[in-house]
């Protein structure tokens, strides 16, 4: 791309990496919302982490990422974004850790660590199924509550699953191979937290059942931006984007954005949002110690 094309798109571009063995389709109400502000949206796919196929290694995942982003950044004029949901926010972190010049990163319902409360007991022997040869036999599911809190949203997810294998919360299955490839991306990518430098924007569900609100503290604690800003919803489950307070998910971006791109110093940025959601979740585990240690 020559500086005259550069020209004719001045507005920045957002790069957002949709869940493990999921698709774009995560992204169709965010990324319409960006467009409605200004921004450019690029979804990219990744042969054996997108829905469909045996699962690739989960290198090949994070050099496919950086390959594709680094590309765009050498097309753009101004520095990108990242951003992603579940394991596509930890592949975006990974991406930042790696490269120079990312202006931030959107990290909604991070997952570095599979603890949310509607995960099943035997994903730690997930090793195991490997050594046992289960890789590409034993897939994953998906069920109740599929991510989404809002019952109506849930049921209509429920009759696409049905039918389709595909929706907007992703797969309607994960291979043992992809979900043993995603845990070791993880791994890496808790390692390399501190190398991500980019402003950062977490917004995590206190309700979330895949991943906890840990994963979003650690991200907070662990990386070094230059802005951070931090939101916990109420009223969600993991898949933020699709849930009740999508809306809610697509200003806080957008407000994100506006203010990293037009007001790079960050004054007047209100870093921590600790809201009404959070302060009810943290007085319920502080009541929830106490009992135990009675």
């Amino acid at each position: 791309m020559n500086d005259l094309e550069m020209n004719i798109n001045p507005s920045p571009l957002i790069i957002l990496f949709h869940g493990l063995s999921s698709s774009p389709l995560e992204f169709n109400f965010l990324s319409s919302q960006l467009k409605a502000s200004g921004y450019r949206v690029f979804t990219p796919t990744i042969p054996g982490y997108s829905f469909g196929g045996t699962s690739s290694k989960w290198k090949y995942w994070l050099e496919n990422a950086v390959e594709q982003v680094k590309k765009l950044q050498s097309e753009e004029a101004q520095p990108v974004c990242l951003g992603g949901i579940s394991l596509g926010s930890t592949l975006a972190l990974a991406v930042a850790s790696q490269l120079h010049g990312i202006h931030g990163v959107v990290a909604l319902s991070t997952t570095l660590k599979y603890n949310g409360w509607s995960m099943p007991w035997y994903r730690p022997l997930i090793p195991f199924g490997m050594m046992l040869g289960l890789g590409d036999l034993y897939k994953y599911r998906e069920r109740d509550p599929f991510g989404i809190k809002n019952k109506q949203i849930r049921a209509y997810i429920k009759k696409i699953m049905s039918s389709d294998e595909i929706s907007a919360v992703g797969g309607s299955y994960m291979s043992l191979r992809h979900m043993y490839e995603g845990n070791k991306l993880c791994r890496y990518t808790i390692k390399n937290l501190p190398k991500v430098v980019s402003s950062i924007l977490t917004i995590h569900a206190i309700d979330d059942e895949i991943a906890n609100t840990f994963n979003a503290r650690m991200v907070g604690e662990l990386t070094n931006p230059p802005l951070k800003r931090q939101i916990y919803l109420g009223n969600s489950y993991h898949m933020i984007t699709v849930d009740n307070e999508r809306e809610t998910v697509a200003a806080e971006m957008i407000s994100f954005l506006d203010r990293i791109y037009s007001n790079p110093n960050g004054e007047h940025f209100n870093e921590k949002i600790v809201s009404p959601e959070l302060q009810r979740f943290l007085r319920n585990q502080e009541r929830d110690i106490r009992s135990t240690n009675d």
